[in-house]
């Protein structure tokens, strides 16, 4: 667990940051996939840090295939976007193009029941506010912090490529991306945050000259 900002916390997992959750204040954000549910909630009993929710950005298996175990041992609520709720409660994820059922079957996990559903601008802890980012998946969700522009993005860009493991942002993967266009107006309405600190889900964290990275991109 590495502190990346003011009571925001990274748990990497995978070589290089190929997978990653994060803990604002008592909320825990994504899980990974199905084996790092327990990985983390073992970490987060030896730190003595009690949850109070879990939020899953989106409905993919590397993201939200470690929510059950949390929700068994921490014994806390889900959140999630809101058009996600169904997939996340089945675990039956939507894939697009030629690889759509293998997409399918290698992004599924088991279900877990959502409490809350969220939408743009409710509160979530920490001093953290719901983005509604759809693209990835049409219930996609980002979580923005005004006072220091902190941001965690989730899936609407990665700061890494998935096979080479080197450094730098992409799109995510075209097979598991619902709209891509709907993609894009969601990382050119992040990027017009100008943030200042960036965590992905999959990659390192960006905290240098993050706000003139992103809007390149967009450019």
């Amino acid at each position: 667990m590495e502190q990346i900002a003011d009571d925001v916390f990274q748990f990497p997992m995978l070589l290089r940051q190929g997978v990653n959750a994060y803990l604002i204040g008592d909320v825990l954000v994504d899980a990974g996939g199905p084996p790092f549910g327990r990985r983390i909630a073992q970490e987060l009993r030896v730190e003595e840090r009690a949850l109070s929710a879990h939020i899953v950005t989106h409905a993919r298996g590397d993201h939200a295939g470690g929510s059950h175990s949390i929700v068994e041992e921490c014994k806390v609520p889900v959140w999630a976007g809101a058009a996600d709720v169904a997939v996340l409660e089945s675990g039956n994820v939507e894939a697009t193009g030629l690889l759509a059922p293998v997409m399918r079957l290698m992004g599924g996990f088991e279900g877990v029941p959502v409490r809350r559903a969220l939408h743009d601008g409710d509160e979530v802890g920490a001093g953290f506010v719901v983005l509604e980012t759809p693209g990835r998946t049409p219930g996609h969700i980002a979580l923005w912090r005004e006072r220091d522009r902190v941001l965690l993005c989730g899936d609407v860009w990665l700061n890494m490529d998935m096979k080479t493991t080197r450094r730098g942002l992409r799109d995510p993967a075209r097979a598991q991306t619902i709209d891509r266009e709907a993609n894009r107006r969601s990382q050119a309405r992040l990027a017009a945050l100008q943030p200042a600190v960036v965590g992905f889900g999959h990659g390192p964290v960006l905290d240098k000259d993050a706000a003139g990275r992103l809007a390149g991109w967009v450019a």
